[in-house]
């Protein structure tokens, strides 16, 4: 799965969000007795953003986790950390999700949120905290890239 976009969407009072036609199509959704629906779950991210995971990656994520060795206090404390928060949501007939209020605080997300489709998951971010992440100065990114890529990427 190779989800790519950023999508500005509006909250209504509930909490809810429409997901974004172009984002959908990127998904597979699951066949229901009435029609279709997308599963995916949500908790925190690293940072201060919300992390939806698609149902199968959410499951591919959680089925590493359950081979970790639980005695280690180090990865059951990476567990806990990482379970925190996480709700289960699957869209409704307007292909809506709902954000739990606590996620929302965390997150610092009111009215609008941005959406960042970023490989197999989506973070949703307060426009603010996306703001400022999105305003890394490019010889900041540059230095960044060659840290984290290393130029030893060839084409395939």
């Amino acid at each position: 799965m190779q989800l790519i976009g950023e999508y500005p969407v509006a909250l209504d009072e509930k909490g809810r969000l429409r997901l974004p036609t172009a984002l959908l199509r990127q998904l597979s959704p699951v066949a229901t007795g009435d029609g279709q629906t997308y599963e995916f779950v949500v908790n925190r991210g690293f940072e201060r953003c919300l992390t939806l995971y698609p149902k199968p990656v959410w499951d591919g994520i959680t089925a590493k986790l359950s081979r970790l060795n639980r005695f280690n206090d180090r990865n059951r404390a990476f567990v806990r950390s990482f379970f925190l928060g996480a709700y289960p949501l699957t869209t409704d007939s307007a292909e809506r999700i709902l954000l739990q209020k606590p996620l929302m605080d965390y997150a610092g997300i009111t009215k609008q949120a941005i959406l960042l489709a970023m490989d197999d998951r989506i973070e949703i971010w307060s426009p603010e905290a996306h703001a400022d992440t999105a305003a890394l100065d490019p010889n900041s990114f540059a230095d960044l890239a060659n840290d984290v890529m290393g130029g030893d990427l060839t084409d395939d």
